[in-house]
């Protein structure tokens, strides 16, 4: 037997409990319930095969189940957002392993009449519990119907009672359901449990004309944009705002390699648009990213020195909520909201002929095989000139190529051969990786040398800028170290092999 069973038992409530009964289940008194189903914007509970929901009736309850496990439960004063609400233990472990700084939301809010039923052995341990849930309905949507169920959940080494009491209702004439109450119940009500997930890819037809392709990719990263502007606003967690920050730099870069493929007054336009709108949002991320990393540069460090740079932290934070402050402002903006409303306008209404350029009715294919090699030819001629002696302005620079190739090649994913990509994107990302972690470095200690002298002219404690010293030679080692690995890094990926595989990947395309 699975870990539950559910069954459908509208109007055949009083059959089914007399049966259960008549097994030996116990059933206590009917009790007013609300439960509220908790998972991520983009459902990582779900995928991870875990639910977690927050049961009110006379105290809080949290229970996480999943596939294969016993349910687990805690008492809680509220429902959770983040694993820090949640009691330490296993329960807060798992969950936190799975959504990261992700911000537990309400997907789903339902409110019932339960009846619990408990069968116990011979020495009176439960074997088998019993859940019949009356009335329910989905909280604020009186126009969702749900059915009346019982879900039967099994205790683990007790599968033989379980499957004598499946047999029972079975007998007793009940329906069993394929879905458990919390899943009937998102389905009345257009609830998708798996959450949003953002992709940059979409079906494409390397045949269709290159201008169709292009407006397709733009308005999936529109969508995506959109999706992620509410939670980047109200701060929900830190996800939305790289979500969006990403679909805003993919859209430039499919922008910057559509010239003669879209309106040129329509990129120019939106270009401007999308560069103020990623210059926006540039300085809460490079502040969320830092925050995020912080334990990972201090710890390392020992607690006194970690202790001391308390002063640099709070400093931090406070440039954070400013810069998010400041970011609300921007998309709460007329001009945001023109951006946004126009771009999403045109790019569904059909193009005026008298200004499409003539690559627009090219096959999509070979227009997008050419910006591909293109972009891997730039990275190239651009990498073999990096010595150790070389700015980091220009390691950056590089590192923006990579970005480039890296967003065509999602972008238009579909169109390559999932092998022959994924091998080519492996060899791409260990060069990105390292020029991600030079950067980070760069960036972080120029933060760390502004925030020093701030707290020097405003009379900082000693230690706190002698800890300061050490961090920032932290953040100096990560970087030359970075630095000094990216020959390595780049040796690894200019190599006729990765030739090969391009060649591959876009063999199927190119003509």
């Amino acid at each position: 037997m699975t870990q539950s069973a559910t069954f459908l038992v509208a109007g055949n409530e009083r059959s089914t409990t007399e049966a259960l009964t008549g097994l030996g289940f116990v059933f206590g008194s009917p009790r007013a319930t609300t439960t509220t189903l908790l998972d991520t914007f983009d459902g990582r509970l779900h995928r991870g095969g875990l639910r977690l929901r927050v049961t009110e009736s006379v105290r809080v309850e949290l229970e996480l189940s999943g596939h294969g496990t016993a349910p687990a439960h805690v008492t809680v004063d509220a429902a959770p957002r983040r694993p820090a609400d949640i009691p330490p233990g296993p329960f807060r472990s798992r969950v936190a392993a799975l959504i990261d700084v992700r911000a537990l939301l309400p997907q789903l809010r339902i409110g019932a009449r339960c009846t619990n039923g408990v069968l116990r052995d011979a020495a009176g341990k439960v074997v088998v519990a019993a859940e019949l849930s009356e009335g329910i309905h989905v909280v604020d949507r009186p126009d969702v119907a749900c059915p009346t169920t019982i879900e039967i959940h099994e205790f683990p080494g007790y599968a033989k009672h379980a499957d004598r009491t499946l047999e029972t209702l079975l007998v007793a004439g009940v329906e069993r359901s394929e879905s458990d109450t919390l899943t009937l119940c998102a389905e009345a009500a257009g609830v998708d449990l798996a959450g949003y997930t953002s992709t940059a890819t979409v079906p494409l037809d390397a045949a269709i004309e290159a201008g169709d392709g292009h407006r397709l990719v733009l308005a999936n990263l529109a969508a995506t944009i959109s999706a992620n502007w509410q939670g980047t606003i109200d701060q929900t967690d830190p996800k939305f705002l790289h979500e969006l920050r990403i679909a805003v730099r993919r859209s430039r870069v499919l922008l910057a390699n559509a010239k003669q493929v879209l309106p040129s007054a329509t990129l120019g336009h939106i270009g401007d648009e999308f560069s103020w709108l990623t210059d926006l949002t540039s300085p809460a991320r490079d502040l969320d990213v830092y925050l995020l990393e912080w334990a990972n540069y201090t710890d390392p460090l020992g607690a006194d020195v970690a202790a001391a740079l308390g002063p640099v932290r709070d400093l931090l934070e406070q440039r954070r909520v400013e810069a998010h402050d400041a970011l609300e402002r921007g998309l709460r903006s007329e001009r945001a909201a023109t951006l946004m409303n126009s771009w999403q306008a045109w790019l569904t209404e059909p193009l005026d002929g008298g200004v499409v350029p003539a690559r627009a009715r090219r096959p999509l294919g070979p227009v997008v095989a050419k910006r591909i090699t293109r972009a891997h030819d730039r990275l190239l001629e651009h990498g073999r000139m990096i010595e150790p002696e070389t700015p980091a302005a220009q390691v950056h620079d590089l590192r923006k190529d990579a970005k480039k190739l890296r967003y065509l090649l999602e972008c238009f994913g579909s169109l390559l051969p999932k092998g022959a990509r994924k091998k080519y994107v492996k060899r791409l990302k260990a060069l990105q990786d390292n020029l991600g972690e030079h950067q980070d470095a760069e960036v972080h200690v120029e933060m760390l040398r502004a925030v020093a002298t701030d707290l020097h002219e405003t009379g900082a404690p000693v230690d706190t800028i002698v800890a300061i010293g050490q961090l920032t030679e932290r953040l100096d080692q990560q970087r030359h170290a970075a630095r000094v690995e990216f020959a390595e890094r780049f040796a690894d990926y200019d190599t006729p092999a990765t030739q090969r595989t391009l060649d591959a990947m876009l063999d199927g395309i190119a003509k």
